[in-house]
């Protein structure tokens, strides 16, 4: 039995930040989500729920480009800052198409994202002649970013 069976609808993915704040101000002014009002979560159910033992939290739900993101930053416990490599299990990332790629890569750099990777004609697959790259939040999250045939 799979989840298609249970009539299961994906809702979000969500990823741990070190400020919501800065999560918020990068994703909509660059990126053009909406930000939810921010939220605190410190009752002994997130813990629970988190299994983060006295998780004390900041969240924020994001809507944009058809999708829903969620930024959580832990007030307590803080966690150890780590930008995993684009190659470890685990690691995860976000794909935005988009219509003019330089531009988009040079406002992400201009405020405070990181390249991962170059940009680079895509030469199989289904975006075979396209061009894309890796690049990074302020946060660290990886985004790839592929440009959209006209």
């Amino acid at each position: 039995m799979s989840l298609n069976d249970d009539n299961a609808v994906y809702d979000h993915a969500g990823f741990i930040t070190h400020s919501v704040e800065e999560s918020v101000a990068f994703w909509e002014s660059i990126m053009g989500f909406k930000a939810q009002p921010i939220g605190v979560r410190r009752e002994p159910w997130i813990a629970s729920f988190m299994g983060v033992p006295g998780a004390d939290v900041k969240l924020v739900h994001l809507y944009g480009l058809g999708t829903h993101i969620e930024f959580i930053e832990f007030v307590t416990p803080k966690g150890e800052a780590v930008r995993p490599a684009a190659n470890a299990p685990g690691a995860a990332h976000l794909c935005i198409r988009v219509k003019d790629l330089e531009t988009v890569r040079t406002r992400i750099l201009d405020n405070g994202g990181t390249l991962q990777g170059q940009t680079t004609e895509i030469t199989e697959g289904i975006a075979k002649g396209l061009r894309g790259l890796y690049m990074r939040d302020p946060n660290g999250i990886m985004i790839e970013l592929v440009e959209t045939r006209d």
